[in-house]
């Protein structure tokens, strides 16, 4: 056929339909089988996945990742940038920080506090139980020492 071919009915191919040029589709495209695409897909609207996605490659997000049930990275997570969690963060390993942490609130250690480097406090020290110190204690002005 040369020029363009219109069908108004309901057609079948009864085998592969191979269309070297750009094609274009006014309403759905619906496929039983498998689908490969071997260069870029591109979507303009909103897309919706009834299953799982599965991604070989990196993958590169221009705008939000929004999430709206758990999540589960078996690697590790490198964020550039400020982050911000709207609720509690729960480590079930150890968790390291390079610089400073900082903490708004109070803070509370359900275990030992071990500190391998110089330590200041701005503040009042209350010890509820015993106190041991294995080296020398240097105290800058008024002590008290309760029996």
């Amino acid at each position: 056929v040369k020029g363009a071919l219109t069908v108004d009915g309901a057609s079948s191919l009864r085998s592969t339909l191979d269309v070297s040029g750009a094609s274009s589709l006014s309403s759905t495209l619906d496929v039983s089988g498998a689908t490969s695409l071997s260069s870029t897909f591109e979507v303009s609207g909103a897309s919706s996945l009834k299953s799982t996605l599965a991604v070989d490659g990196a993958t590169s997000l221009s705008s939000t990742l929004a999430v709206s049930g758990a999540s589960w990275l078996k690697s590790t997570l490198a964020v550039d940038g400020l982050t911000s969690l709207l609720s509690d963060l729960s480590v079930h390993e150890h968790a390291r920080v390079a610089k400073t942490l900082a903490v708004d609130g109070a803070t509370s250690l359900e275990s030992v506090l071990s500190v391998s480097g110089a330590t200041s406090l701005k503040s009042v020290l209350s010890v509820d139980g015993a106190a041991s110190l294995q080296s020398s204690a240097t105290v800058d002005g008024a002590t008290w020492v309760k029996d």
